[in-house]
């Protein structure tokens, strides 16, 4: 038989163990070959060693291993030295890991560390923009029917419709979009710009108004003083206007002054709110669906100017709010003309105190005082070209006292409700174009009507508002009742308006009354949508108005002196954010 060459090399290691002793002592009768045993042949010549006899070989010997020679045993002792190796070397490998994940660890530690201290730039990117700027939005839109058509102020900013005979007009509208941006660089300043979209209505036309073939001639632009005229192209699409835009200085109070009680008032310069209208809408809380009452009226409620404004607080409740400015004599949306500024400011107490800017009871007055916006060879003043005084030469005054209180809903079971009475007077604050804001007769802009049906009306509203002399007074009442445990508020205004109480008219025509009576649905924090009644009402009986002077005017005798009234119906939306 004959041996591999593997076997010969396991046999040689186990009979160098053993050769010694086989070789030192006889061979005996039991040395005979077993199974398990190797008997060995040497080559005396070469001296090799041979598993089987042969030519010149010589007995050397049996290799007999400690028990019974077994390959697979002595494989197995090899795989073992093997294993127990691994295991050493795994263990030694698996040592020196753990010591560099814990050394990682404190690298990453340390490394964290030094991050957190150094504010990478991806964290000062986010501390300038994602933090310091807020981008919102406003949407006012609506769905209007008027059942009645006739001549008066806009019930909302923008929105007009066809006067007398086209009864049952409506439309879908939306009156105001915004979008507004907030930057706040530090604790410091806050700055704020907000664009305004809103719908141009061309007035530049002139018309030979026939039934048949009316003619119409485009024309454009505004004279300013007595030889300069500006260019300008309206035609009717939607136009962008700027809104706000603003800086207020939020710490000189605080840090300057350092006036404890007015540590939140501030300095505002800018394009910005008036002292009066938007704090009143934020105190009614409605209007997206109706104007406050100056703002119907006449006041802008954007001016261009300076500002001191905030609130009075001991140990955090308010006593007092107020709003103090010197402004343009141009709304926001003109261009100032004048060598002359407006004052405006309002003052609000709070005698019990108030846990916020509208909470608990108010006394709140409000004063403007101001001129047309006029260049100064056209102003008449006390350096007057001429001896009269009309309504574009003459001062303009409004002023107001208020008396509100604002109920917290948790005070009163879930039912919150604020309540608001208005008096209103002003010199001068009430023109014949505040008057057709809304809708007026054609004669005003310049078109004769069909048959000259209005224009002995139009002639007598304009001598009655254009006297630079009148006299303006209004009763107001504003409010609202949240319905507890529902997302229902009722709420409504109500105004009555003589636009000139002079004492040597008897009987305004001109004299109204208007209502918005509606029911709001509060569906989330940023929508809300409400239904309303809104009317227009002269409150005399017809008759015709007698040929009369008001001061240097003449106003001509008027027959159907008394306008036809205006009611319309509306769904009204608000999205904020």
């Amino acid at each position: 038989m004959r041996v591999s060459r593997g076997r010969i090399a396991i046999a040689l290691l186990g009979a160098a163990l053993t050769l010694a002793g086989v070789a030192a002592r006889p061979v005996l009768a039991q040395d005979a070959a077993t199974p398990g045993t190797i008997t060995l042949y040497v080559d005396q010549r070469t001296g090799q060693v041979f598993n089987r006899p042969g030519k010149g070989r010589t007995k050397l010997g049996t290799y007999v291993p400690s028990g019974a020679v077994d390959e697979t045993a002595i494989e197995r002792k090899v795989e073992e030295k093997a294993e127990e190796q691994l295991k050493a070397s795994q263990a030694q490998m698996r040592a020196e890991f753990e010591q560099k994940a814990t050394q990682q660890q404190q690298w990453n530690g340390e490394m964290a560390k030094q991050v957190a201290e150094m504010h990478p730039a991806w964290q000062e990117f986010g501390d300038r923009w994602f933090k310091k700027i807020s981008v919102g939005t406003l949407i006012y839109g609506d769905y209007g029917f008027w059942s009645h058509t006739g001549f008066g102020p806009q019930f909302l900013t923008q929105q007009v419709w066809p006067g007398v005979g086209n009864n049952a007009f409506n439309e879908f509208s939306i009156s105001r979009g915004y979008l507004d941006f907030k930057f706040t660089p530090t604790d410091d300043f806050l700055a704020r710009v907000t664009p305004n979209i809103y719908t141009q209505i061309n007035t530049g036309t002139t018309c030979t108004n026939a039934k048949s073939t009316p003619k119409c001639t485009a024309s454009s632009g505004d004279q300013v003083g007595l030889n300069t005229g500006w260019g300008q192209t309206v035609d009717g699409d939607l136009g962008f206007r700027l809104k706000y835009a603003y800086i207020d200085y939020n710490t000189f109070f605080q840090k300057v002054l350092a006036v404890n009680s007015m540590r939140e008032d501030k300095i505002t310069f800018g394009q910005q709110q008036n002292p009066l209208v938007d704090w009143e809408e934020n105190l009614w809380g409605y209007r997206y669906t109706a104007l406050t009452p100056w703002n119907y009226l006449s006041l802008s409620s954007t001016q261009v100017g300076l500002a001191i404004k905030g609130p009075i607080k001991f140990n955090e409740t308010q006593y007092a709010d107020y709003d103090v400015g010197v402004y343009d004599d141009a709304s926001f949306h003109a261009i100032e003309q004048s060598s002359y500024k407006q004052v405006m400011g309002r003052v609000t107490i709070n005698p019990l105190g108030a846990k916020s800017r509208y909470d608990s009871l108010g006394i709140t007055g409000f004063y403007d005082y101001g001129y047309p916006n006029k260049a100064a060879d056209v102003q008449q003043g006390g350096h007057s070209l001429t001896t009269s005084i009309t309504a574009g030469d003459a001062h303009i005054m409004r002023m107001s006292v208020l008396l509100h209180y604002t109920a917290n809903p948790a005070d009163f079971a879930g039912w919150g409700w604020g309540l608001i009475g208005e008096w209103d007077y002003g010199n001068n604050a009430f023109s014949q174009s505040n008057l057709y804001s809304g809708s007026g007769p054609s004669d005003f802009v310049g078109i004769p009507s069909v048959g000259g049906a209005f224009t002995g009306w139009n002639a007598m509203t304009k001598a009655l508002l254009g006297t630079g002399q009148t006299h303006q007074m209004g009763w107001d009442v504003l409010g609202h009742l949240d319905i507890a445990g529902t997302p229902f508020t009722i709420f409504g205004l109500g105004e009555i308006f003589q636009p000139n109480n002079q004492g040597q008219i008897r009987t305004d025509p001109l004299d109204f009354y208007r209502y918005d009576l509606g029911l709001q649905y509060l569906i989330n924090k940023n929508l809300r949508i409400a239904f309303t009644a809104q009317g227009i009402n002269y409150y005399h009986n017809q008759f015709t108005f007698p040929k009369t002077v008001v001061g240097s005017t003449t106003v001509p005798l008027t027959p159907f002196a008394v306008a036809r009234d205006t009611h319309a119906f509306f769904l009204n939306i608000e999205f904020k954010y």
